[in-house]
């Protein structure tokens, strides 16, 4: 018998709930309409315990397979506004959406939220980055990392240096799913990666061309983080560049390391 059974009339429905989740006895008795407040119960349980929180992974692998996406999409959406009316509190339980989500706008949208509602940490305001980052090179999903580079925040480019350090098959297979945000933050990460790693030339030249195609302007910002200190969290727009304009800037690091058919696709692509 589990060892969950003989509470149930004790726990709150967010307790009880959880506690079926991690039961392999009832977790099947969960209705699918219930998962996304069970998903979301295991999640508030665990917040601050990382063994917790650890388990909470595979459950969500369940929960993937009692759901639509459009369930999960919906439930990710309340949790945030949950998250968000706490100031932050219980963010970390967001890492299960972002990891384990198979559908990618799903997990990019729960990546940019676990960055955005973060509690600061003693030190770094970017807390919720920092954990992106940790859990990209854990988990390998670039999902994670293109929610960190849409954030167009140059206060992110340190806190991406421990990716540039991964082994390069592992780093081609990021660059290979980089989504393509035009902003100076992306684009200088893409530069330092060319920089310290030139054998990977061609992923790079791929990335910058998907990241320039249909382009208005590239921006630089501030972005109101975290979010809920703010009563209109918009981002402020510092500089902007036309693309033609921001590839000449990009030329005096391109032209050592690409070859000229490589530099001249990237030309192309920014209208240069």
């Amino acid at each position: 018998m589990s060892i969950y059974q003989d509470n149930f009339t004790g726990l709150s429905e967010l307790e009880r709930l959880a506690a079926m989740a991690h039961d392999p006895v009832r977790v099947h008795e969960i209705g699918e309409d219930q998962w996304p407040l069970a998903m979301m119960a295991c999640g508030l349980m665990a917040s601050n315990d990382e063994e917790k929180q650890a388990e909470n992974l595979p459950i969500y692998s369940i929960f993937v397979e009692k759901t639509s996406a459009a369930a999960r999409k919906a439930g990710l959406l309340q949790f945030t506004r949950f998250i968000a009316a706490r100031k932050g509190e219980g963010w970390k339980s967001l890492v299960p959406y972002a990891v384990k989500e198979p559908e990618p706008a799903i997990s990019l949208k729960a990546a940019l939220q676990l960055a955005t509602l973060a509690q600061p940490g003693a030190e770094q305001v970017l807390a919720g980055v920092e954990e992106l980052v940790k859990l990209t090179k854990e988990y390998g999903n670039p999902m994670l990392l293109n929610a960190a580079l849409s954030l167009a925040d140059m206060r992110v480019l340190p806190l991406l240096a421990p990716l540039t350090e991964l082994k390069e098959e592992a780093l081609e297979l990021l660059l290979g799913d980089v989504l393509g945000t035009a902003n100076r933050l992306s684009l200088t990460w893409l530069l330092n990666v060319l920089t310290q790693h030139p054998s990977l030339a061609e992923a790079v030249t791929e990335a910058l061309c998907r990241t320039a195609k249909g382009a208005q302007v590239i921006l630089d910002v501030a972005m109101p983080i975290p979010t809920w200190r703010f009563e209109k969290p918009v981002p402020q727009p510092l500089h902007g560049w036309q693309p033609a304009e921001y590839f000449a800037r990009m030329l005096p690091e391109l032209e050592p390391v690409l070859s000229a058919e490589q530099l001249a696709r990237v030309r192309a692509a920014f209208g240069a």
